[in-house]
């Protein structure tokens, strides 16, 4: 074995080993949000405005990330985003008011977009140079990284920790593995040129912008089932939030099922084809969801929409990496904020529609979105 390929091996390890690690962080948030709202004494509108904080802190980063990775290298971005990402993520639960948990979830999403991002591109690069599929897997560590942090933090708080004690304990673990697994990485040092017209700018290609929108449906219909579950189990069945939560941990465990197994369906169906079936598996979950007359239906549709959206991210990502005439960085980035919006516009338009349809008709509206998906899965391309 050539010593290329010894280091691209180590490298595959390596960047499995970020995507697992950096969420930890993270998942140790979700469980304590119930704690910060009540502490804050603030309405579930008011609140989910000050959530809407680290995607528009990512979002607005975003716009900036490719370039620097270009000018700097996506090693050196991931290792400085790593440690202001975890470093800072127990800052929200410090936040005295509404506005002051905005700003500190918005500085956090901030440095998570050069996380994400670089994460992202060397995923992309080792699997070219290795000769192994791993972006779909990645993302399943990183689901995996998200319910271990979870977890730990679930039990810090058994234990009487309260949330800054409990994210902080949590970031702590993770922060020293995860500086050392990305400073350890062989790939990503260089910087990442792009092929620059003769302008020095560049418009995306046609086919990156039909990437961006197959990755838009699916990541709207991933966020609207992310934020929808639990109301649509409670308002439609009138079941406890404990039913609520076997909703959501369906659909869930099914997502991260889906992306663990991804690199291996890749690697023996077409990419376009794997593409339209799982857009067509989220499909007919949406349908059931839309028509179910029970609660054990429902779980089918769940974990159907689960597994249909499971592989979407990853697939998009590779193939805005391929598409020439900018760098993998540019694009990657171009597509993970396109991807995002469909996180924001998915819950604030299933929310809207569910006030005047009800919250079957109001799931309607993900049919479109994934039909969006659907036609544009075309435009993905085969490694």
């Amino acid at each position: 074995m050539t010593q290329q390929a010894v280091l691209g091996a180590r490298d595959v390890n390596l960047i499995r080993g970020v995507f697992f690690l950096q969420p930890i962080a993270l998942g140790a948030w979700f469980p304590r949000i119930a704690e910060i709202q009540q502490r804050l004494q603030v309405s579930e509108g008011e609140f989910a405005l000050a959530l809407v904080g680290m995607p528009v802190g990512l979002l607005f980063m975003l716009m900036f990330a490719g370039r620097l990775t270009e000018k700097f290298g996506a090693r050196q971005l991931l290792i400085a985003g790593l440690f202001a990402f975890i470093c800072l993520m127990p800052l929200p639960t410090y936040a005295e008011s509404i506005l002051q948990l905005f700003v500190y979830l918005a500085v956090v999403g901030s440095a998570l977009a050069f996380v994400e991002l670089c994460m992202n591109v060397i995923a992309d690069k080792t699997e070219r140079k290795s000769g192994q599929l791993i972006m779909s897997g990645c993302h399943g560590l990183w689901s995996l990284g998200v319910l271990v942090g979870s977890l730990i933090s679930s039990g810090f708080s058994w234990f009487g920790y309260g949330p800054s004690e409990s994210i902080l304990m949590a970031s702590g673990m993770a922060l020293l593995p995860a500086l050392f697994t990305s400073y350890s990485l062989t790939e990503g040092r260089e910087p990442d040129v792009a092929e620059k017209s003769e302008s020095g700018f560049q418009m995306p290609s046609g086919a990156l912008i039909a990437v961006c929108f197959f990755a838009f449906g699916i990541t709207m219909t991933e966020g609207a089932i992310a934020d929808w579950s639990a109301i649509y189990v409670t308002d439609l069945f009138d079941l406890s939030a404990g039913y609520a939560g076997i909703a959501y941990s369906a659909f869930a465990l099914m997502v991260t099922f889906g992306r663990l197994t991804g690199d291996w369906l890749r690697s023996r169906v077409d990419v376009q084809i794997a593409a339209a079936g799982i857009v067509i598996l989220a499909l007919i979950g949406v349908g059931i969801l839309v028509i179910s007359p029970n609660y054990a239906v429902s779980l089918l549709g769940f974990g159907l929409v689960g597994l249909g959206v499971s592989g979407g991210f990853p697939l998009a990502v590779t193939a805005a990496a391929e598409k020439p005439g900018r760098s993998a960085a540019v694009n990657v980035g171009l597509m993970t904020q396109i991807a995002l919006g469909g996180f924001l516009v998915g819950p604030l338009v299933i929310g809207y529609a569910a006030d005047h349809l009800g919250i079957q008709g109001g799931f309607m509206l993900m049919l479109p979105a994934l039909v969006l998906s659907l036609l544009m899965s075309r435009s993905l391309i085969k490694r």
